[in-house]
């Protein structure tokens, strides 16, 4: 079999897939014998850049034009097809970055086409080019003879010069979205009468980024493997996770299944998986949800009825903030994956934080020892023997029952005194002042060198106003009281001397 992205490489606009308003403009141009003397295609791989840069240079130079496009049968149509048409240079600026490599180019501009009416220079990966290889290209691109046209193509627009950039007609290609990937490779299946299920394209055009070409790559390697390759075979020869894994992840992390996280990471485990791999496509998933929750049930994905039903479901029981916030952790756990003992905690520690729904330290305080307790029996599990009875592994605790240190309260006190600066700026001026010394079974204590301090925070409603902060912050139900005492004389972490404090609330400065 043929390689699939070359034999379905556009060669005709009328081919061209998702890029309508660059096609159209460009067939305007072409019909009205006007083209531009230097053209800039930006966009991400393959999304057909170089494919239209190709079909330009026939369409200008089309015997036969027909309505702004190439007819395909022409001489010199075919010639550009098989690659032989003197007039056209293709030139990669990844292997070709120097300024002798433009001057070549030069030099060629300066004589007339052959056998076309204009002579086409694509320069590929232009942002490729050396500073001084742009330098000498410059003068050429903004003045060219009115025989030919630059055609300049960039995955990297950013490292493309203002002074390029403006001189030439800039277009930005998108990215497909996974429907029309979807349906192309659907329609391809079906001229080259390749048996594949719905469901393995629909993972094919997931996992192409809104590529045509690596769609096509990833399809061609996957009908290496026969007519209706499982789900299962596909997945492990592409590298990708089965959608099912991450609907069951986000359905204990939607249903606060805490206790069974730890048997689901044993099974991935038990599985070989790749928990890199495992969190990206999680995420990827994480996406979908989003964007059918922002969007109110529109989606820009494909999916089979049964797998849509099942995420509408788990879109329905999680607010928006939630989702977003779940989507945080997740990214959070992809990067510190690289740094992980284990690749499989970062994800563990995830889900465990997502389940208590909590932001800030007070998250990881709530989660903390719920991870202890899941890494415990995730040992358990991958290493008992076959034919011994499983052994029971500890209840995860409630958020209520954890206790905390003095350590452990001070790194949560600048998020409360936050909090409660959010709904009440003058109390939270009063704890900015006051320092963290004790903490008790269901009470926090801080030191305040005045008494009115100290009565200001013991009030009732402001006393109110921050134990309900606390039990938001951390997760545990404690009460704040206040001491009388000698602070240190070095305010420590949220600590200000009552003079700063004063300076800050009134705006005033210290003037020596």
């Amino acid at each position: 079999m043929a390689v699939l992205y070359r034999k379905y490489r556009p060669q005709t606009f009328a081919q061209v897939l998702s890029q309508k308003p660059v096609v159209q403009t460009l067939q305007n141009q072409v019909k009205s014998g006007q083209p531009a003397h230097a053209y800039l295609f930006t966009g991400s791989r393959g999304v057909g850049k170089t494919s239209i840069a190709r079909i330009l240079a026939k369409a200008v130079n089309c015997q036969n034009n027909r309505q702004g496009d190439a007819c395909g049968t022409c001489e010199v149509c075919r010639q550009i097809e098989a690659g032989s048409f003197i007039d056209l240079v293709e030139i990669d600026a990844a292997s070709n970055t120097g300024v002798d490599n433009i001057r070549e180019i030069i030099e060629h501009v300066r004589f007339s086409p052959s056998s076309g009416k204009f002579k086409i220079f694509i320069i590929d990966e232009v942002h490729m080019l050396s500073k001084g290889a742009f330098n000498a290209l410059l003068k050429t691109l903004e003045e060219p003879p009115a025989h030919a046209i630059f055609i300049l193509a960039t995955t990297e627009i950013a490292k493309v010069p203002a002074t390029i950039i403006s001189r030439t007609q800039r277009f930005d290609f998108k990215a497909l979205s996974q429907e029309d990937i979807f349906y192309h490779l659907k329609q391809i299946c079906q001229t080259e009468q390749i048996q594949i299920g719905s469901d393995v394209l629909e993972l094919i055009a997931q996992n192409a980024e809104g590529s045509v070409r690596d769609s096509l790559s990833l399809l061609g390697k996957v009908a290496t493997l026969g007519d209706n390759p499982i789900m299962e075979e596909c997945q492990q020869l592409l590298g990708v996770t089965d959608i099912a894994v991450c609907e069951e992840l986000l359905h204990l992390v939607v249903n606060k299944e805490a206790g069974q996280v730890p048997d689901f990471f044993a099974r991935q485990s038990e599985r070989g998986a790749d928990y890199a791999v495992l969190n990206r496509d999680f995420l990827e998933y994480l996406r979908k949800v989003l964007i059918y929750k922002a969007t109110g049930g529109r989606a820009d994905f494909v999916l089979q009825a049964q797998r849509l039903e099942s995420l509408a479901s788990l879109a329905a029981g999680l607010e928006m903030p939630e989702l977003i916030l779940i989507i945080r952790l997740f990214l959070k756990a992809y990067k510190d994956l690289a740094g992980a003992s284990d690749p499989q905690l970062p994800l563990l520690l995830a889900a465990l934080e997502a389940i208590y729904r909590k932001t800030g330290p007070g998250a990881a305080l709530a989660a903390k020892a719920a991870v202890g307790q899941a890494v415990k029996k995730n040992e358990i599990l991958t290493s008992q023997k076959v034919g011994e009875p499983p052994v029971a592994a500890a209840a995860v605790p409630a958020a209520e029952e954890l206790e905390i240190s003095l350590a452990e309260a001070r790194e949560l006190f600048p998020e409360i005194i936050e909090e409660v600066r959010k709904q009440n700026g003058p109390l939270a001026s009063v704890l900015r002042s006051s320092q963290l010394v004790v903490t008790e079974p269901g009470r926090l204590i801080v030191a305040v060198k005045f008494a009115f301090n100290k009565q200001n925070l013991e009030n009732p409603k402001n006393a109110s106003l921050i134990n309900a902060v606390i039990e938001k912050v951390s997760g545990k139900r404690f009460a704040l009281s206040a001491r009388l005492a000698v602070l240190d004389k070095e305010p420590g972490p949220g600590v200000l001397d009552p003079l700063a404090q004063a300076l800050k609330v009134f705006g005033g400065e210290l003037v020596e």
